[in-house]
């Protein structure tokens, strides 16, 4: 029973971040928000929870883009709602993804390394 809640909380997460990604690209018109790329989604295998991980093109985390996902986020959640078919949509949490900030930074360190040698 695990192994086919984890399957359906990935696909459900696939297609919340497929809608997610459409959403901002084609609907919401916050300027502050514009310049994001939604990068992943996950969802426990409870359903009730679903973060949002995104990179910003500003290349770090802006406050003003915290503020614009916070007002968007009950428009994202409705949108949702009407686009993926679910008994109950998720609650929604944004978070900004650094994993490309730290693929740079072990980049850097060992060219660093590679340099010393």
């Amino acid at each position: 029973m695990r192994e086919r809640s984890y399957a359906r909380s990935t696909r459900i997460a696939d297609l919340i971040k497929e809608e997610v990604a459409t959403i901002f690209l084609n609907e919401v018109s916050d300027p502050r928000v514009k310049h994001i790329t939604i990068t992943d989604v996950r969802l426990g295998d409870d359903l009730k929870l679903a973060k949002i991980y995104y990179v910003s093109s500003e290349k770090h985390e802006d406050k003003t883009t915290v503020e614009g996902l916070s007002k968007a986020k009950g428009f994202i959640r409705r949108e949702i709602a009407k686009r993926v078919k679910m008994r109950r949509v998720p609650d929604i949490e944004f978070h900004y993804d650094d994993v490309f900030e730290q693929g740079l930074k072990m980049e850097n360190i060992l060219r660093d390394i590679k340099h010393e040698n």
